[in-house]
């Protein structure tokens, strides 16, 4: 029996642990999308230099915005040329009308990409919308992407805490009723009885305390060591925690029912009538019955 729960114990360690190798993976894929849209700057052309006071000041009140880069004409021209190699030199430009630029670069986080309609309605309050380069296309693709990549790990989290709990609950339900039918018929005595309810409880014990959070103590202590950043959402940890409690308050209920049926077959309840009542009932039916 001991061998058979031990068995159980590492098919569950190997579960929770695939469960966060997985999580973990699915965290890096989607920091990378993330990290790709925070790539991707807006470009503001702002032609009206008494502008770019007011536009830099509003943009300091929206949260998640990285840094933002402001250019005079001159020195964007310069830059572009140096970068170029154009055949350019500042005394040639200095008579274009050239526009300032601001560049705005986001965080890396889903708050600072959700802010971004917030800093694109700020921009058109002060110049045109064609002035405005926010790289629409290639962020609407990423969005995309990482809008499939959240619903899929809803799913696959969803789909694993129950495969998990099933397991959890069926493979320790049917080594405790394995345990109960040996026992079913022996007469063992009360000593054996205590040894067999403790051993249960350590059984119980060591499946809420050992599996999850042995793999959890390895998953951090190897983002810390390395170091390597925490990818994995904290309701991922909510996820599967709820289902070792789940199973464990499943596993109690339905062992605790079974336990309770053995003892009524072993000592069944007898019923016994008061020989006042047995008196009652015979002078009951001596009145009941008919005349010859």
């Amino acid at each position: 029996m001991k061998t058979r729960f031990f068995l159980i114990l590492l098919t569950l360690i190997i579960l929770f642990g695939a469960w966060l190798y997985l999580s973990y993976n699915l965290g890096t894929n989607e920091k990378d999308k993330l990290e790709k849209l925070a790539n991707l700057p807006i470009y503001a052309y702002v032609a009206d230099t008494t502008k770019v006071a007011p536009i830099l000041t509003e943009l300091k009140t929206v949260p998640g915005i990285k840094n933002v880069v402001h250019e005079t004409a001159l020195q964007a021209a310069t830059e572009l040329i140096q970068s170029y190699g154009l055949p350019l030199n500042e005394e040639m430009i200095k008579d274009y009308i050239l526009p300032d630029i601001i560049t705005i670069n986001l965080q890396p986080n889903r708050v600072s990409i959700s802010n971004k309609p917030v800093i694109i309605d700020i921009l058109r309050s002060h110049i045109p919308e064609t002035d405005i380069d926010s790289q629409s296309s290639a962020y609407s693709l990423i969005i995309q992407e990482l809008s499939h990549l959240g619903l899929y790990n809803i799913v696959f989290n969803v789909f694993i805490a129950v495969l998990i709990l099933l397991i959890f609950v069926f493979s320790r339900t049917a080594l405790e009723l394995n345990t109960l039918l040996h026992y079913k018929g022996i007469k063992y005595s009360a000593l054996e009885k205590i040894r067999h309810q403790r051993q249960g409880l350590q059984h119980t014990l060591l499946m809420l305390i050992v599996p999850l959070p042995l793999c959890l103590l390895a998953y951090f202590a190897y983002v810390y060591f390395k170091p390597l950043p925490q990818v994995i959402p904290y309701w991922v940890f909510l996820v599967q925690a709820g289902t070792v409690i789940l199973g464990t308050m499943i596993n109690y209920f339905i062992l605790h029912s079974f336990e309770q049926q053995v003892a009524l077959q072993e000592n069944p309840i007898e019923v016994i009538t008061p020989p006042e009542m047995e008196s009652n009932g015979n002078k009951e039916q001596e009145n009941d019955t008919p005349f010859a």
